[in-house]
């Protein structure tokens, strides 16, 4: 017998994977009958009968069966991970979905998908051995109910830290995942449960067209799934009871931890109050942050310090990070600092009021610039800012902003945060936002503050109109008059050094804006909605994107703003496969704009004729493409002649006319290529690629896809970058590269169902059959291609769906012979 256990790296089917745990248990020397024994010692049970015939079949055990057999051999824990790791992935390759999606419903294998949403843990935690231990004890418990652990304290408390902590200490408890959701954004139109019940649904695998609209079916549904999962809930920052009810679920398997400010009374739970840090786990935590070997140096003013700070953990780790900030500052220097009333921190130890005398004291200290830059940044809506929004309320230069956020930190009235761009970005802690909106309205007029907002819209409008065009992947024109202020085109230029950067970085504050400015100026707002419409298309932001246009849209009736929002509504219902309503946006943006807008009548019949492409009406697509290329060559939008053009390619190629659709692509490639337009380039080397599939070419199809891809994912699009990877996978497959190419289709498979992608839901099965046909796996097949047929015949796609009946009708065959031969031996 070998000296190790076998192990199942190399099972790529569920029937090696039975045969490896059937060598397991040979390796372990155990009769069925043993492995019962031992695994009813590890409190499991494991009737001999179910284990013999789990290894018999040729289809995957329960997991709970996987783990029992594990242990019994007695394995070492990292080996069952292993284990169960390998069954959770052939798992997703092999069953995710089919019995779903084959009835056409929308309902997914959540079963299959573990979510692990926590965030990374602290890096200074000192202490809290007392609360772990207790609320540990409540979350491992053993209960007929879920269980609830609340986390309360004052703002700095560190209620969050102990939350994360303790939810990493319970990880091995809670097998089936855990979520975390910050309660402390706003979401005024739906409600914060709401919003975060789709977060949590689409983490537990339900794909975004089947998150319910209603917070009822939300519930329902959520607490549906975790009725018999073992899963942790962290819920932060929680403002009232009625936020963290709709998201506790009732399972006996989970537990929930919650922490808020509020006591919650409404809130049926196990409370945990924080206390101060000692002084020990104050001076553990400042030489965690700035090295052992520099607080001995100077022990005796590192006592100081965290004893100034009156051990508060939100003032030592701010005393902690200043020091690590400035390493060639003494101890000694920041210990006289925090000894002045009007300096130090430790205020914080009496709760509210104690914090805002402390703030009050700084304020007091301040320049009359730097409290009316407190004023101008407590109009802002958002966590952090960057020093562009501060320079367009104030009407000063990112520079000056810069320095007036710097001089702020200093004073540990804001936190600064290096974002992977290297740009900073700088937030308020809640008690000083609270205390600077207070003082704002005794420093700024109404009108004043009116106008600082404008500005903040105009320069967010400016800005994002310049990243999207540099992003360049779009073939529409962002309409808005001339807006209320804008920065230099020096300016725009040094902000945007690296705008898909900048675009991930601000995406959530020029969102949060855009909705608070609609009701007062709808039509910038909208503007800038508008302009957000690209960068949401390459993210998959697609939630967003229907709420905020639709808002949008009951603000502004018509002209070109609205005719661009209904535009842009058109472009996401044809992604989400809703081709009726995506005609209907089309047809409503055309005819809102004035016959001389040549530029946006030719990128929405762009829209309108791939609409019908994908329907096979050819005649109809055929019309509207070469009105599109008629209309942008007239416009000068060489954006929108490119993606008609190829465009009107593939239509040709669909009608079986090969020969003329590869001279248009590669028109398209060049005049792509001439102006530097990357999604056109994505979009030609893909088309050429499906040429050269059909053709049988698949050296050349896979190389085309290749670069289709790659383009692709240079611009962030990870949609347009899924559709090459998908045929691709196909021509893996058919140049005998089968486990690489079924990977490669499954990858993308999960792909479309998480961006609610129901067309390239059906490609990616049907390439998945042909893959089975050719691993003579006519079963399988036919699964497949049995769903990519319903879904193609529920979207209305004739042209693929007649391509998947041929495959299904293949498979029907293959099984109906080896029947026949089944049955004459």
């Amino acid at each position: 017998m070998p000296d190790r256990a076998p192990v199942p790296s190399t099972a790529t089917t569920a029937e090696e994977y039975v045969a490896a745990l059937r060598q397991l248990k040979a390796w372990s020397g155990r009769s069925f009958r043993d492995l019962t024994r031992l695994a009813r010692e590890r409190g499991r049970v494991l009737p001999a009968s179910t284990l013999a015939s789990a290894l018999a079949r040729p289809t995957l055990p329960s997991l709970d069966i996987v783990i029992a057999i594990a242990e019994a051999c007695e394995l070492p824990p990292n080996e069952v991970v292993e284990w169960v790791r390998l069954r959770r992935q052939l798992a997703q390759l092999e069953v995710a979905g089919e019995a779903a999606a084959a009835a056409g419903a929308a309902t997914t294998r959540a079963d299959l998908v573990t979510p692990y949403l926590l965030p990374s843990g602290p890096t200074s935690f000192v202490g809290r051995k007392a609360e772990l231990t207790r609320a540990g004890h409540i979350l491992r418990a053993d209960g007929q109910s879920a269980r609830t652990v609340v986390i309360t304290g004052p703002a700095g408390v560190g209620k969050t830290t102990l939350a994360v902590r303790l939810a990493q200490l319970a990880v091995e408890h809670f097998p089936d995942g855990q979520l975390f959701a910050d309660l402390r954004g706003p979401h005024p139109q739906s409600g914060v449960s709401w919003h975060v019940l789709g977060v949590f649904l689409r983490a537990l695998g339900v794909s975004s067209h089947s998150v319910p609209a209603a917070l009822e079916e939300r519930i329902n549904l959520y607490r549906s799934l975790l009725a018999q999962r073992s899963v942790l809930i962290v819920l932060d920052n929680a403002a009232a009871g009625r936020d963290v009810q709709a998201l506790i679920a009732s399972g006996p398997k989970t537990a929930t931890i919650v922490t808020s400010r509020s006591v919650l009374p409404g809130l049926d739970g196990s409370r945990v109050p924080l206390r101060l840090l000692s002084e020990p786990e104050a001076l553990e935590m400042v030489k965690r942050m700035i090295g052992e070997e520099r607080v001995a140096r100077e022990q005796s003013s590192a006592f100081q310090i965290v004893n100034r700070c009156d051990r508060l953990p939100l003032a030592v780790w701010i005393a902690g990070a200043r020091l690590a900030a400035r390493p060639d500052m003494p101890l000694g220097a920041l210990a006289r600092a925090l000894a002045d009333e009007h300096r130090k921190l430790d205020e914080l130890t009496v709760g509210d009021v104690a914090v805002r005398a402390s703030i009050e004291l700084t304020y007091a200290a301040l320049s009359k610039n730097q409290q009316e830059t407190l004023s101008y940044l407590a109009q802002i809506n958002t966590v952090d800012v960057a020093p562009w929004a501060l320079a367009a309320l104030m009407d000063i230069s990112p520079a000056d902003a810069t320095k007036l956020l710097d001089d702020l930190a200093e004073l540990h009235l804001l936190f600064v945060r290096y974002t992977g761009n290297a740009a900073p970005r700088y937030r308020m802690h809640d008690l000083v936002a609270t205390f600077a909106r207070d003082k704002a309205a005794q420093i700024l007029t109404p009108v004043q503050t009116e106008r600082a907002r404008l500005r903040m819209l105009g320069g967010a409008l400016g800005l994002a109109c310049a990243a999207g065009i540099r992003i360049n992947t779009d073939f529409d024109e962002v309409p808005f008059a001339a807006p209320p202020w804008s920065f230099s085109v020096q300016t725009r230029d040094a902000v945007l050094d690296d705008p898909l950067a900048w675009f991930r970085d601000e995406y959530g504050f020029l969102k949060t804006l855009a909705e608070d400015m609609l009701p007062s100026v709808p039509l910038p707002a909208a503007g800038l909605i508008v302009a957000l419409a690209p960068f949401m298309q390459l993210s998959g932001y697609f939630d967003d994107w229907l709420h905020l246009h639709s808002r949008a849209m009951g603000s502004v009736a018509g002209g070109p703003v609205g005719a661009s929002l209904r535009r842009n509504l058109g472009e996401l219902s044809t992604i989400v496969d809703d081709y009726p309503a995506a005609e209907r946006h089309y047809r409503a943006a055309i005819g809102m704009l004035d016959p001389s807008d040549k530029a946006r009548i030719a990128s929405t019949s762009a829209g309108l004729a791939y609409l019908y492409r994908l329907q096979s009406r050819y005649a109809e697509a055929k019309e509207h493409f070469v009105r599109a290329i008629h209309l942008a060559e007239a416009a000068g939008n060489d954006n929108c002649l490119i993606y008609a053009t190829t465009g009107l390619g593939v239509t040709l190629m669909e009608q079986g006319r090969r020969d003329e659709a590869v001279a248009v692509f590669d028109e398209s490639l060049r005049r792509s290529e001439a102006i530097g337009y990357l999604p056109g380039q994505a979009q030609a080397w893909r088309c050429l690629g499906q040429v050269s599939r059909l053709r049988g070419d698949y050296t050349a199809a896979e190389r085309h896809y290749r670069t289709a891809e790659r383009i692709s994912l240079s611009l962030g699009d990870q949609l347009s970058a899924t559709h090459a990877r998908c045929w691709l996978g196909d021509v893996l497959v058919r140049q005998g590269k089968e486990v690489e190419g079924r990977r490669v289709l499954a990858e993308c498979l999960w792909v479309y169902r998480a961006a609610a992608n129901r067309w390239g839901e059906a490609a990616a099965l049907h390439c998945l059959a042909e893959a089975q046909l050719s691993a003579g796996r006519p079963d399988l097949a036919q699964r497949r291609a049995e769903v990519a047929v319903a879904i193609w015949t529920e979207v209305h796609s004739p042209y693929w769906l007649a391509t998947a009946k041929a495959t299904l009708s293949r498979t029907r065959n293959l099984l109906n012979q080896s029947e026949l031969v089944r049955r004459s031996r």
